[in-house]
């Protein structure tokens, strides 16, 4: 038994040049912020089991000689069990594309919407190389990030190869704006979950948010990835935006939306700028709200999950540091100053 994590020993991020462990990156002043990298300057080529395995061993033998990797100091994924050290994958996320069809105020991605690229590098040979190679199993999890995942070149074609049966789970957070019926048959036919980050419950918020006017299409959209689904298959996320969607009266109409086209779960979470402004202290009145918005969502028979930053936050917060970062960053600063200027030229 020892401290180590299941990335460390079984996952791979896939960024825009290079292969790292995965997408958390607890400390932002060591490698520049990046998770532990395992193949810098990686454009597509072809990874050997023993390459692979020899890099990842030089990170997880860190963990089992009891010290830690310093990118991975503090991180709320680490935990204390008896590990399984086998060579295999079971948890891939896929972030090296940047190409979307909205410019939601809360991207993390610098570039203009034209600036943005569907990928520098081909990803499915490789992952149907690991699978030949027997090092993607059975309960494989395949996470997606980056960009939209309905317009990405590749979209399709990795849905055939592992979403069509109950080998491989897929999560793919989508804005819904364009309907794609190859995820649904996976939706339908395969392991796959899609989760639309919806954030508003009108079109009037929609449009501050997303910067564009698509709010009815991705409620007709909602209503045809849902209808048939299993349960759960598909979720609505709501991210909290301080001084846009902050508010009850507006997630009261997210739920409306939620019911009238049968979801079952929805998830919560923390606009990730704001976070880290408060570093990582969620401010007092978001975890309050957090819980309101749970058990108005558990009223309506809705089961509700505080996600990421949320779950992130507060695992290795305090409630006194919470109030203490309240007092100092947000009182002082974030309002006298207007939280709206964040959020109206917000590019960096």
């Amino acid at each position: 038994m020892y401290k180590s994590c299941n990335l460390i020993l079984h996952g791979l991020c896939f960024f825009s040049e290079m292969i790292v462990s995965c997408c958390y990156a607890p400390n932002d002043k060591i490698n520049n912020g990046h998770p532990p990298i395992l193949f810098p300057n990686y454009k597509g080529e072809i990874i050997t089991k023993e390459q692979l395995f020899n890099r990842i061993k030089e990170y997880s033998s860190q963990f089992k000689n009891n010290s830690c990797p310093q990118e991975c100091e503090g991180c709320f994924k680490i935990e204390n069990k008896d590990w399984d050290e086998g060579e295999y994958i079971n948890y891939i996320t896929i972030t090296h594309f940047s190409s979307c069809n909205a410019d939601c105020i809360y991207c993390s991605n610098c570039l203009e919407p034209e600036e943005r690229t569907k990928s520098e590098y081909k990803i499915l040979p490789l992952l149907k190389y690991l699978r030949e190679q027997g090092i993607l199993g059975k309960g494989l999890e395949l996470h997606i990030g980056g960009g939209e995942f309905s317009i990405y070149d590749e979209c399709e074609s990795i849905i055939k190869e592992f979403g069509m049966d109950n080998s491989t789970q897929i999560y793919i957070p989508t804005n819904a704006i364009k309907y794609s019926e190859i995820i649904d048959k996976s939706i339908k036919e395969g392991y796959t979950y899609i989760i639309v980050s919806l954030d508003c419950g009108s079109r009037k918020t929609y449009k501050k948010i997303k910067r564009i006017d698509a709010f009815d299409k991705v409620i007709e959209n909602i209503h045809k990835y849902n209808k048939g689904a299993n349960p759960n298959r598909v979720s609505l996320k709501y991210i909290i935006i301080p001084g846009i969607n902050d508010n009850i009266n507006e997630f009261k109409k997210f739920l409306k939306i939620a019911k009238a086209a049968k979801i079952k779960h929805i998830r919560l979470d923390i606009e990730a700028r704001y976070l880290r402004s408060v570093n990582n202290c969620i401010n007092p009145y978001y975890i309050k709200m957090g819980k309101r918005m749970n058990k108005l969502a558990n009223n309506l028979g809705l089961s509700c999950e505080l996600y990421s930053f949320f779950q992130q936050s507060l695992s290795k917060i305090s409630y006194k540091d919470r109030i203490k970062n309240f007092i100092d960053y947000i009182q002082l600063k974030y309002l006298k100053k207007g939280i709206k200027k964040y959020y109206t030229n917000h590019r960096y």
